[in-house]
């Protein structure tokens, strides 16, 4: 559960700073800025997507021991 929380907040922080970074540069009219910001661009779509694909892969999102009731809690 620690591993979900942990990741869905480095998620939250990347996708956020991608997208003040999306914002600044659309502003700046320099060749730099313009590559910068197709980078920001495909990051924004890239980091979630990978994210995601981490939690299946770990099993995060089938959810863990603590987030599913037992067989027992029900008959209990």
């Amino acid at each position: 559960m620690k591993k979900k929380r942990i990741a869905a907040a480095i998620g939250l922080v990347l996708i956020g700073l991608f997208y003040l970074a999306t914002l600044i540069l659309a502003f700046i009219d320099t060749p730099l800025a313009k590559n910068c910001l197709m980078a920001a661009l495909f990051a924004t779509i890239v980091v979630p997507a990978v994210l995601y694909g981490y939690m299946i892969f770990t099993g995060a999102s089938r959810g863990d021991s603590e987030d599913q009731p037992s067989a027992q809690d029900d008959e209990g």
